[in-house]
């Protein structure tokens, strides 16, 4: 999956946190590599060096030492000048591999797994850039224009602070995209990324589950407790040995536990990532790689790991002929139509792409997909307005539905009776005021919206208490 983080400063990130695999081996160094087309229009290609790193961070050209952007420093400042917020520097973009194949790359000894990996970030990093943008301000404007570019330094790194194996990849982002339009370097716009997290996500997912499947293993896909979709894992390793490499995600998953309970709504992605970096140590822990070895394979049994060995072996001799099965674009595509426009007359061009994806996993095109999306577009099937796309049938039950409503405004006895209702005390006056307005409506259709943590359900059960005092039945 991938989580996106926006950094402020960063002096030394790279010397201090990347070139090292979340533990620190003084004989071992991570080597971060350059990507992006903004990173080629600046001459960077192959490995990341010291300097380069430090200068993009800085938003300076590496060779010349030129600043980029027409504003040095993005810091905003009071009217007295003080810094009232530091500018960003960076955007962290980490992609994190199913526990499984994290599990069998690095514990199974399947180093297949792990160019797998790269590729798929690869995969998703060119889409990923498709969304940065740059704000434009000329002649009065005020708006973001896609601008295609991006200039990361990737590291992968094997294994968390805990020492679980957790093969992920950091792509780290300056805070530059060149504006081919205007002709210059600009701050970049991360907000068409983050704003499709989930998308780039499922294209990361579907690339590596299709490597994955044509290295000869199986996969399955995995649902959360509230039958959310959660990624795939590889067919044949135990949940028993996942649980046991999965310390980590056992103190994410309690941080977010503490949030909930405090906050009485769940975090946020970005609070997410807030609670993840203060839940784990800052400094890393001395030990060398083989160690680090050792220690992982401390954890199962040698029978659990003969068993890996024996799931590597079976994957390499399945997979030398393997063909691995393709599923159409336009049947994933009509199935993610199915699934959200069941529930929604309009959605967003990438939550149909991303269901589309989660229904093909490991078995698509991302160029077939697209390429089935705009034929659909052209031929009207879908309707596209900018980002946003509905289908002729959603929008008839949608007008059908107003139809409904506005024909029932003003046209029934009051829902709560003639008698007046007095609401409990205990409510806010907002809450009050809903309880008194929703019992007096004489509208066919009235709706109650209010945002986390707000008192619904309390103003519910008093509305619900108001009819019943007049014998009317509801459902909370």
């Amino acid at each position: 999956m991938l989580t996106i983080r926006a950094m402020t400063g960063g002096a030394g990130y790279a010397q201090k946190h990347l070139e090292h695999s979340d533990y620190f081996d003084q004989n071992r160094t991570v080597q971060g590599e350059w990507h992006g087309r903004g990173a080629e229009l600046l001459g960077l290609s192959g490995a990341v060096t010291h300097q380069q790193f430090e200068a993009v961070r800085e938003g300076l050209h590496p060779g010349t030492g030129e600043f980029l952007r027409p504003r040095h420093s993005a810091d905003r400042l009071a009217t007295d000048g003080a810094v009232e917020s530091k500018a960003r520097s960076l955007y962290d973009l980490t992609f994190s591999a199913p526990k499984s194949v994290s599990v069998q790359a690095l514990v199974g000894g399947d180093d297949r797994l792990l160019e797998a990996h790269r590729h798929a970030v690869d995969v998703a990093l060119q889409e990923a850039e498709r969304y940065a943008g740059a704000r434009v301000r000329l002649d009065g404007a005020n708006h973001d224009r896609q601008t295609g570019n991006l200039v990361v330094a990737a590291y992968t790194h094997d294994s968390s602070r805990q020492l679980d194996p957790q093969l992920h990849t950091h792509a780290v982002a300056a805070n530059l995209s060149y504006d081919g339009v205007e002709g210059r370097w600009k701050a970049l716009q991360a907000s068409g990324m983050y704003e499709r997290r989930a998308y780039i996500t499922e294209v990361y997912r579907n690339e590596l589950a299709k490597e994955v499947r044509g290295l000869g293993y199986e996969i399955e896909s995995q649902r959360n407790a509230k039958g959310v979709d959660n990624g795939f894992e590889i067919k044949g390793i135990s949940k028993e040995v996942l649980e046991r490499y999965s310390q980590r995600s056992d103190q994410r998953e309690e941080s977010i536990r503490q949030f909930a309970a405090e906050h009485g709504r769940q975090p946020t992605d970005n609070e997410v990532a807030v609670l993840v970096r203060e839940s784990r140590p800052d400094k890393l822990r001395e030990i060398s790689s083989a160690e680090v070895h050792r220690l992982q394979l401390d954890r199962i049994s040698p029978q659990e790991h003969r068993n890996l060995l024996d799931l590597r072996e079976t994957s390499i001799e399945r997979g030398q002929p393997l063909v691995p099965e393709r599923a159409s674009a336009a049947q994933s595509l009509q199935h993610a139509e199915e699934h959200l426009f069941e529930r929604k007359t309009v959605s967003k061009d990438h939550e149909l792409m991303t269901e589309a994806l989660r229904h093909g996993r490991g078995k698509l095109d991302l160029g077939d997909l697209r390429g089935s999306y705009e034929f659909e577009v052209s031929q009207g099937k879908l309707l596209q307005v900018g980002g946003n796309v509905a289908t002729q049938t959603s929008l008839e039950r949608e007008r059908s539905m107003v139809a409904v409503v506005d024909h029932g405004i003003h046209r029934y006895p009051a829902l709560g009776g003639n008698d007046h209702f007095e609401p409990n005390a205990s409510l806010r006056l907002e809450q009050r005021h809903a309880v008194e307005t929703i019992l007096a409506s004489q509208d066919f259709a009235v709706n109650l919206r209010g945002a986390a943590g707000t008192g619904k359900t309390a103003t519910l059960q008093e509305i619900d208490r108001g009819l019943q005092r007049r014998g009317m039945r509801s459902w909370l």
